[in-house]
């Protein structure tokens, strides 16, 4: 399932129970930076450049992230993480991060958290009038 997917009252449910969990990947320098348009560089082939940045950043995001990533994919699927995690295998874990970070819903959210960008504004008049 992807976040593009979930409608309704659950939406709302589903992004407060990922924020946590996104922002702690975002904030990994490591683990996030899979997700970093990055250039291909000229003198080598674009699947040893997707390789070499895979081998770098999956690790680090499967090690040091194991209970956000179980998080996240279990609110998305609405079960509870140990129930998720109880049916993980390597088949489910490999569908349901392809449809994640194929994502684009998902991309902009991760994607503002690693900005430390929001959705809305929270500009305004701050200055005491009475000053």
């Amino acid at each position: 399932m992807k976040l593009s997917d979930i409608k309704g009252e659950r939406t709302l449910d589903v992004i407060a129970e990922i924020i946590d969990p996104i922002a702690n990947i975002a904030e990994d320098k490591a683990a996030s930076d899979l997700f970093h348009k990055k250039k291909l560089p000229k003198e080598m082939d674009e699947k040893k450049f997707i390789l070499n940045r895979a081998r770098k950043a999956v690790p680090a995001l499967l090690k040091g992230h194991k209970n956000d990533i179980i998080h996240i994919l279990s609110a998305i699927e609405g079960t509870s993480p140990e129930e998720y995690a109880a049916s993980l295998d390597l088949a489910k874990l490999f569908t349901d991060a392809i449809d994640l970070v194929s994502d684009d819903t998902f991309k902009s959210l991760f994607i503002s958290a690693q900005n430390g960008e929001s959705s809305g504004s929270a500009q305004g008049n701050t200055e005491d009038p009475h000053e």
